[in-house]
């Protein structure tokens, strides 16, 4: 009953983590057009992004120390509180018509610096509410949060910020972060009672750092994994930093977005199965399989022009990333420590996060300068590679996509023979069907009185 009602609980808090996710989208999409229309200047479109970025990239292993020494409840409502008055304070600016480029960066800074004390706690919280049995079906529906800016979010903006303008999204966004706070203070009593709060001893933020480093490192499976998080970052940050500039070549804006939009509900589809069926058993290999045919489905796309082909392509390899998540996800978390798992949360956040910052740095330079040149002039190489990608400027990237895709799948083939992974997986195993002997046992002696 308890662990029902638990359940019932995660749900409850993961809705208004679901609700904020679509409303950060809604701010992100719609920052990012209001800022062009003011600026015309994509340089600044990035500055904004890149100062709502980096804070909850650096800030997350500190935000992480803190989650282990006080309470998750009271971080998550400081975090969501103080982020909601910094969209006010933007708002304000904005209907008072003295917003500028160095208000909405500063506001959004301070605002993505309160939003990173949340993560670490909501990941902590959610370990101490489930049991081990549940933490496949939570990953599911960890993952469809998480993608609902990106799915949900942008559709709902591009309409909304015609009804009403970037005033209107502010609006709703600042209304998700106080349902937020209602169901942070719903689950409340449940979140203090889960955690365990060690009082007696002495708070020392960098030796506690250094404890969930060394928490973190001592287990070589978890390490390989969080090694296989930020490759699988990396990959969807170059996925998406190119494949806009590529499609390009071969259609108009229009269809780029029909494209990319069906590409993305594979993600949502996915994640609703996982959170419903969840993976029962055999992690390594479902993450295995998942990784190789990311990697096949990058080389369709690098090779052929054919757009529904492609539409196709983009279905299955969005769809694969919420299992790929969702197995690191239930192996990592059912082998942390229950004292350091909010400072190892961060830290996980932050390496993993590297991925992405390593993609948007390089992907574009490298299709720039290195390998679209090779297809704008004649020669051997470019007529030997063009037999396989085709001829035209934008073809180095689907050279790149081909490359990608085929590092993709030897990495698949180290996966499922490594035997660190196999090891983590055994224990999560050995775990859960522990729980499901004790919980048979309780209701068989439930039963029999």
């Amino acid at each position: 009953m308890k662990e029902k009602n638990s359940y019932s609980v995660f749900l409850v808090l993961w809705f208004g983590q679901l609700i904020s996710s679509i409303g950060s989208g809604l701010t992100s999409f719609g920052l990012n057009i209001y800022v062009f229309q003011q600026t015309r200047s994509a340089a600044a479109c990035s500055i904004v992004m890149l100062c709502a970025f980096l804070p909850m990239v650096l800030l997350t292993p500190f935000s992480g120390v803190l989650a282990d020494r006080y309470s998750r409840r009271i971080l998550m409502l400081i975090g969501d509180f103080f982020s909601a008055i910094c969209l006010c304070v933007m708002l304000a600016g904005i209907f008072s018509g003295k917003d500028n480029i160095v208000m909405i960066c500063v506001c959004v800074f301070c605002s993505a610096i309160f939003s990173s004390l949340m993560d670490p706690s909501y990941k902590s919280t959610v370990t101490d509410l489930l049991t081990v049995e549940q933490f496949s079906k939570a990953g599911g529906l960890i993952q469809l949060a998480s993608s609902a800016k990106f799915l949900i979010a942008p559709a709902l903006a591009g309409i909304i910020i015609k009804l009403g303008g970037i005033e209107l999204i502010l609006m709703i966004d600042i209304c998700t972060f106080f349902l937020t706070l209602l169901t942070v203070i719903y689950a409340g009593n449940l979140m203090e009672e889960r955690q365990n709060l060690d009082k007696s001893k002495e708070f020392s933020f960098f030796s506690d750092l250094a404890e969930g480093w060394k928490s973190l490192i001592k287990n070589k499976g978890i390490m390989v994994l969080l090694t296989l998080s930020t490759v699988i970052t990396f990959y969807i940050g170059f996925v998406e930093t190119l494949l806009t500039p590529m499609l390009l070549e071969l259609t108009d804006s229009a269809t780029l977005g029909v494209i990319t939009s069906v590409s993305a509900i594979g993600m949502l589809i996915s994640s609703i199965i996982l959170g419903i069926k969840g993976i029962e058993k055999k992690y390594v290999n479902a993450l295995a399989i998942s990784f190789s045919l990311m990697g096949i489905l990058i080389c369709f796309v690098g090779c052929i022009t054919n757009l529904y082909i492609i539409t196709a392509a983009g279905f299955l390899f969005f769809a694969m990333i919420p299992i790929a998540n969702t197995c690191i996800d239930v192996l990592v978390r059912s082998n942390l420590e229950k004292e350091t798992q909010g400072r190892v949360w961060g830290l996980i956040s932050l390496i993993s996060q590297i991925g992405y910052i390593v993609a948007y740095g390089i992907s574009g330079p490298l299709a720039d300068y290195v390998f679209n040149p090779l297809f704008y002039h004649d020669g051997a190489l470019a007529e030997s590679i063009g037999k396989i990608v085709g001829i035209g400027e934008e073809r180095g990237i689907a050279f790149m996509m081909v490359f990608c895709g085929l590092s993709m799948f030897i990495f698949s083939i180290i996966i499922k023979s490594n035997k660190s992974m196999k090891k983590v997986e055994e224990e999560y195993l050995l775990k859960k069907k522990k729980v499901t002997e004790g919980n048979l046992c309780l209701k068989k002696s439930f039963l029999e009185n």
